[in-house]
């Protein structure tokens, strides 16, 4: 009976590990891959481990490319970006280079 609930116990804790490592914890905020979506208010980054979709604010989102102060419609699908998100799904920073 003890070795069943261990077995319970570690299947449940497998599970939960899994779960949560398909998808980006709240508090892990910065990001880097490709960006594979830029629409007025939104843009997505993909690595090959994760995607994530971020709200554009023009108030609080600072664009640059390679370095130097952008707009949004200066970001472009495929190029290579580094993001920081803010936990309200905020992009805060997108440098594209």
């Amino acid at each position: 009976m003890k070795i069943h609930a261990l077995f319970a116990a570690f299947a449940l804790a497998s599970f939960s590990l899994s779960l949560g490592a398909a998808e980006p914890l709240s508090t892990d905020r910065l990001v880097h891959g490709v960006i594979t979506s830029v629409d007025p208010a939104v843009v997505t980054i993909a690595s090959s481990q994760r995607t994530v979709t971020g709200k554009i604010d023009p108030a609080r989102t600072k664009i640059t490319l390679h370095g130097k102060p952008a707009k949004l419609a200066d970001l472009q699908v495929t190029a290579h970006a580094k993001a920081e998100l803010c936990l309200d799904e905020t992009w805060v920073s997108i440098d594209e280079h």
